[in-house]
């Protein structure tokens, strides 16, 4: 109930929403970028065996992903963002 309150009706809610999901993102292994904070990214392989960067860029409560397996991040995103806080 307490995140609930946090996203919807408090002036703080923008701050709760981003702290929250921040964990979320350094428990998924994601640093955030020093050149912008807002950008977070891991480094990973892709099924070929190529190494790279999967990138989160984040605009209020807007994301861009980047990565060879974007819907893997985000149902793991979800996954978290549901059941952390319960």
């Amino acid at each position: 109930m307490i995140i609930v309150r946090a996203l919807y009706g408090l002036k703080s809610s923008g701050a709760a929403w981003h702290e929250r999901f921040a964990n979320t993102l350094y428990d998924m292994n994601f640093k955030p970028s020093y050149a912008d904070p807002n950008v977070w990214m891991r480094a990973a392989v892709a099924p070929n065996g190529f190494k790279y960067y999967e990138y989160i860029f984040v605009y209020v409560d807007d994301l861009l992903i980047l990565s060879h397996q974007t819907k893997a991040i985000v149902k793991s995103a979800k996954t978290h963002l549901s059941t952390e806080g319960r």
